[in-house]
């Protein structure tokens, strides 16, 4: 081949590579462009604006003032819880606590033994009961015949005296004392019937009505409910000078009353009342047996008085049928006294009671035990 045919060749071809190579460096610079300016776009920190400050005025905030009471206020104790005491007509309830008496309401009382009783936390408490009441007692409400109920007086005498008794144990409705004669506005709550021998003022002085009612012509009635705590068969034995009268279930079942103030025609069925069993310088009455269930409430009431004044007494015992208790004075029973709760210890050397005739202790006949 001619010289001058390889270099037409060669010179041919080398213009193309030369075009290729340049192609290919704009090829490589282009691409390079691009990425840069790719990475310039996403890699480009994000540009932060500040906007120029601006002086505002400022409102200087007031302290709230809110009342405030600083004195502290006592925190309330939370109230007890209250026992409720069943009223009348129901079974009894056997509570577990001391022995309590009463009927009607009311709170305890520390005897002067200590013993949890029921007749007003010892405060006035007296023969004639207590100033307030458990729920055992029977509670009494005293006339005086000799007035009205405006305490205008009007006649009375031993007569007029024996016709209001039998009026009202006509009916035994408390409204028949209670339209015609004066009411002492006290109460009592007995829980037992054994007054001695004493004057006749301290009725009237145990109700509060010493100052306006003479010591004669009054009666106390006391009604309530009773429990046995036995089942079996019941009589009173009792006296009074001058007035004594019991009646349980609606029945009448005793009447101790003083001769020469009697106004019922109960007569005792036992031949031993014949026999003139005396206690507190009276003659005691035997009462007719009567039949308790044990748990069973019942109804009792009980009348006492006085008609001519000077000295008062009152007696009340209970017999449980076959039941053995040993003789005393004349060959008679030393019963138990009647009572709904044990006898507060500082209340019974008070009594005087003479020996041989009758006992404090005993069964109780309470509702609550």
């Amino acid at each position: 081949m001619s010289k001058s045919g390889k270099k037409g060749y060669v010179g041919k071809h080398t213009k193309s590579s030369a075009l290729m190579v340049s192609v290919a460096i704009h090829g490589i610079l282009i691409v390079m462009a691009l990425s840069f300016v790719a990475v310039r776009i996403y890699v480009k920190e994000e540009q932060t604006f500040e906007a120029k400050p601006v002086n505002r005025p400022r409102m200087k905030l007031k302290q709230l003032q809110v009342p405030v009471d600083l004195k502290k206020k006592k925190t309330q104790k939370p109230k007890l819880r209250k026992n409720i005491v069943a009223k009348p007509k129901m079974k009894s309830i056997d509570i577990k606590m001391p022995e309590m008496t009463g009927i009607k309401g009311g709170t305890g009382y520390m005897d002067g033994g200590g013993g949890l009783g029921g007749i007003g936390f010892g405060l006035d408490l007296d023969l004639f009961g207590g100033d307030k009441g458990s729920g055992n007692e029977l509670e009494g409400t005293f006339f005086d015949l000799k007035m009205n109920p405006s305490r205008k007086r009007h006649p009375m005498n031993d007569k007029l005296y024996k016709q209001a008794v039998k009026d009202f144990i006509g009916s035994w409705k408390i409204s028949r004392l209670e339209d015609d004669y004066f009411k002492a506005p006290k109460k009592k709550f007995a829980t037992m019937f054994m007054l001695p021998r004493m004057d006749a003022t301290e009725a009237p002085k145990a109700y509060g009505v010493e100052k306006v009612v003479k010591p004669k012509y009054w009666v106390a009635y006391y009604t309530g409910v009773i429990s046995a705590p036995e089942t079996g068969r019941y009589r009173f034995w009792g006296a009074a000078d001058d007035l004594l009268i019991v009646r349980v279930k609606n029945r009448l079942v005793l009447d101790g009353t003083r001769k020469g103030t009697v106004v019922t025609n109960w007569k005792s069925d036992d031949p031993r009342s014949n026999k003139k069993f005396m206690i507190q310088g009276e003659q005691i009455k035997i009462g007719d047996w009567f039949s308790l269930s044990e748990g069973d409430a019942v109804e009792m009431e009980v009348l006492v008085g006085e008609r001519p004044g000077g000295l008062f007494n009152c007696t009340l015992l209970i017999e449980q049928k076959d039941k053995n208790y040993p003789k005393g004075k004349k060959g008679m029973p030393i019963l138990p006294i009647f009572k709904t709760t044990a006898i507060p210890k500082k209340l019974i050397p008070k009594m005087k009671l003479e020996p041989r005739t009758c006992t404090t202790e005993g069964p109780s006949f309470g509702v609550l035990k």
